[in-house]
């Protein structure tokens, strides 16, 4: 599906990236969550960021990913399909029809993504005036990163590792190194706590959150989530050995990329 584009520049444009064939947790981004497919959690959630116009789900054009597709417009995004393994040509070709001012990037793997996170770090970057911000030393799961519509364009000229089509912001990283926003909590550092489904055991702990958490995962904040954990830190356990290895499997991505580049 191909957008209608807006008579005039959007602020700000969502653009959620979406795939069912993870090879670590297949469908990963279908598997319901409080009787709703976790994609639709997600959109619900970038859908409450104030300063978001529009909310794209990015999705690759292949049959299979067409489920997702339907999921994604019931809950009240935009679809645009484009490369499984280009995502950076992808998010240009989602963002295109609105040519805005700034993009937001989300994965459809973080059912418990924060709004009010999201919205801080638009913010900051849109007052600081520079092309790229991203979250820092929150739990891994309200990852968000924005950037200028500018430096993406930029990005999809020069880069040219397979890293940097894949991963979308490698490039941008590099360039705009030392010049970023980087938005922290005030107060708590819980980088070490695993809110994304990657794994089997992150769906473990997401459903072990699930059977406990008192109100909707589409309406909570990040430290609402943390209240519940502190409770029942048992269920932080669950995924808890993956941390490093994530961490790891990350930084030899960027290092390839670096590398090449």
């Amino acid at each position: 599906m191909t957008h209608q584009p807006h008579g005039k520049p959007l602020d700000c444009v969502a653009v959620i990236q979406a795939r069912r064939g993870s090879s670590r947790l297949p469908d990963k981004i279908l598997m319901p969550l409080q009787g709703k497919p976790v994609l639709d959690h997600v959109i619900q959630r970038c859908l409450a960021i104030p300063s978001v116009s529009q909310v794209v789900c990015a999705l690759p054009s292949d049959a299979y990913n067409d489920a997702a597709e339907k999921v994604a417009l019931a809950a009240g995004a935009s679809v645009f399909r484009g490369s499984e393994s280009d995502v950076l040509s992808r998010f240009v070709g989602a963002v295109e029809p609105y040519n805005p001012k700034y993009v937001m990037r989300l994965t459809a793997d973080c059912p418990l993504l924060d709004p009010v996170v999201c919205e801080d770090l638009y913010q900051a970057l849109v007052t600081s005036g520079r092309a790229y911000g991203a979250t820092a030393f929150f739990p891994h799961g309200l990852d968000c990163e924005v950037f200028t519509h500018g430096i993406l364009l930029e990005a999809d000229k020069k880069a040219s590792h397979k890293n940097d089509r894949e991963h979308v912001t490698l490039w941008m990283k590099r360039a705009t190194q030392g010049n970023q926003v980087s938005l922290a909590p005030d107060k708590t550092y819980r980088a070490d706590h695993r809110w994304v489904l990657d794994y089997p055991e992150d769906l473990d702990f997401m459903m072990a959150l699930e059977r406990v958490m008192p109100h909707a995962f589409s309406s909570v904040g990040w430290q609402d989530v943390l209240a519940v954990l502190d409770k029942h830190p048992n269920i932080s356990s669950l995924n808890k050995m993956r941390i490093e290895e994530w961490a790891a499997l990350n930084q030899k991505i960027h290092d390839q990329a670096s590398t090449a580049g």
